[in-house]
């Protein structure tokens, strides 16, 4: 795990402190550290199902019926003689209530998701991401504002061209090497082989990140993309499935990236 004059990538994204500049500059701790907040927001997620279920198993549980005694006979009362007489009561046997027994048993999971969850995001490292946002984004001619004819939502239209790449922390273009759904939450953890980095400079040749499966397109294994990520945000804003897409995306990033470089991202 990346460590940069004390600041540890993983444990910042865990905290959600705010990174000192000189960091930023660190496309290699940067790619590091993007990979953990998506893996962080990943596990928050399947926290949060795990809580909901636990609530709602609360405020259904209803009480374990009992068995109601039979009446005691009076003293002095005779037995009929055609009955014959009763072998002693008998054991009475309480089923385990339905609440706890569900209660124990999302507890456990829930320990579990953390133990694994943690162990997970010590055990992996790689640019990441999380919630789906857009599909893909166009240039504007003047002010290159970010957008896209087959966008599904994503960058916000006031940010110019410069101002979304300062403001991103991966722009990348490659091959979806492997699609492998998330369990528990219907997301798709997405593996790209990266051919072209343009923010940052350079970085490993394989970036992760997650999306939605009900985002439009869908990537699938094999697909040409081309994907931005904000600043923060564990999934992209922006992606491009479609040749003539990715090549527009592309002519309006490399002409901004001169302007991007001398931007603060606010």
């Amino acid at each position: 795990m990346a460590e940069y004059e004390g600041v540890d990538a993983l444990l910042a994204a865990i905290t959600d402190e705010p990174l000192p500049e000189e960091v930023q500059d660190d496309a290699a701790f940067m790619a590091e550290h993007g990979s953990a907040l998506a893996d962080v927001a990943l596990l928050k997620e399947q926290l949060t199902l795990i809580g909901d279920a636990l609530a709602d198993s609360t405020e259904t549980g209803e009480p374990v019926a009992r068995t109601a005694r039979k009446p005691r006979r009076p003293r002095g009362a005779r037995k009929p003689r055609n009955r014959r007489p009763s072998a002693g009561p008998r054991k009475r046997f309480r089923r385990p209530d339905a609440l706890a027994v569900a209660l124990g048993t999302f507890a456990v999971a829930v320990v579990a998701s953390m133990v694994v969850g943690m162990s997970w995001l010590i055990a992996h490292s790689g640019v990441g991401g999380g919630d789906d946002t857009a599909s893909s984004a166009r240039a504007d001619s003047d002010n290159k504002d970010a957008g896209s004819a087959d966008r599904t939502g994503g960058a916000e239209s006031s940010l110019s061209a410069p101002g979304y790449i300062a403001c991103s922390r991966l722009i990348a273009e490659g091959t979806v090497a492997e699609v492998e759904p998330v369990p528990g939450v219907a997301q798709d953890r997405i593996t790209l082989d990266v051919a072209r980095y343009y923010k940052p400079d350079k970085g490993k040749d394989q970036v992760t990140f997650v999306m939605n499966e009900d985002v439009d397109p869908r990537l699938r294994k094999g697909d040409h993309v081309l994907v931005g990520i904000p600043r923060n945000a564990a999934s992209p804003d922006i992606w491009s499935t479609r040749e003539k897409d990715i090549a527009r995306e592309r002519a309006w990033i490399l002409k901004a990236l001169p302007q991007s470089r001398g931007l603060a991202c606010e």
